[in-house]
């Protein structure tokens, strides 16, 4: 087994390989993500809070029944191209939280999820292997490499990777945990689980853009809503905190619900707020306390995210 390495290391290695590749992939102007590179949509939404949830999971922003202002990002993994099987994110900022947050700026509360319930990488050790090999255009050779191979990488790179006709028809998942209560013990992990009364049959608009076309769509025919849920971690070693290619079982510990997510019919797709979309940004870490990232992939994702933040939005 490989030594874990120190995580400012990490840090600083993948920053730095991660500014070169995003700055080297800059089109028009604009230095995309080096995930979630396409933004689908930026859009309000409301999230509110639901009152008859457990005891126990009245922690933090679900402590009371309460509704906040949402801003919700929808992107592709890796794709330009909105017709191709990809990975598809979506991150929520909350706004009107009280309490301190653990980094960032006061009064806001960030989750990131994918469309995959695991991460293809287990640790920030080849996470930033990965990074290595996209710098340098050889991503194939980490998988397939003898001397080091990652075939259950691999594996789920393959199974995560999917056509999708709408992105408010698919389930997210934060694929890593973080603590529930600040001295209560308890580890999670989120899902946002679509819940909204239309559903998209056909691709709208085929082609490129069709994902940001399905959610007009959408929108002018009826709200769309998600269940927000968490999971609690109900064993140590089945649902391991430092490997995030793990997926949590579900049949062992479910989800349950806790908030619910609605958008209504808005402009988005004006110049102003494309712009807006691709300037923001979003961090694990702001966050309050009782929503604390857990684990070494989450410790290495707030100074590599903010600096990321910082090579795409520079003047």
């Amino acid at each position: 087994m490989k030594p874990d390495m120190p995580i400012e290391d990490l840090v600083a290695e993948m920053s730095m390989r991660i500014a070169a590749v995003i700055s080297d992939e800059a089109e028009s102007g604009i230095v995309p993500r080096f995930n979630q590179a396409k933004s689908i949509a930026c859009l309000d939404a409301q999230f509110r809070v639901h009152a008859d949830i457990p005891v126990e999971l009245k922690q933090g922003i679900f402590a009371e029944a309460k509704t906040y202002p949402a801003k919700l990002r929808f992107a592709n993994a890796t794709s330009r191209d909105d017709a191709e099987k990809d990975v598809r994110g979506l991150s929520i900022r909350l706004s009107g939280v009280k309490g301190e947050v653990l980094w960032g700026e006061p009064g806001f509360q960030d989750f990131i999820l994918n469309s995959y319930p695991a991460l293809f990488v287990a640790t920030p050790e080849d996470f930033l292997s990965f990074i290595r090999a996209r710098q340098a255009n050889k991503k194939l050779w980490f998988f397939l490499n003898p001397l080091d191979p990652h075939l259950k990488s691999l594996g789920i790179a393959f199974k995560s990777r999917q056509k999708h006709l709408c992105p408010f028809d698919v389930r997210y998942w934060s694929t890593t945990p973080y603590r529930l209560g600040e001295n209560t013990g308890q580890v999670v992990k989120y899902s946002v689980i679509p819940s909204s009364d239309y559903t998209t049959i056909q691709a709208v608009e085929p082609g490129r853009h069709q994902l940001r076309a399905a959610v007009k769509a959408h929108l002018q025919q009826a709200p769309a809503q998600f269940h927000f849920a968490v999971q609690i971690q109900t064993d140590a070693y089945s649902m391991p905190i430092e490997d995030a290619s793990v997926i949590w079982d579900e049949a062992v510990s479910p989800f349950r619900i806790v908030a619910t997510l609605t958008l209504e019919n808005q402009d988005f797709d004006n110049p102003e707020t494309m712009t807006a979309c691709e300037r923001s940004s979003f961090n694990p870490w702001q966050c309050l306390a009782a929503h604390e990232p857990l684990g070494r992939m989450n410790q290495v994702r707030r100074e590599v995210y903010a600096n990321a933040a910082a090579v795409r939005n520079k003047e």
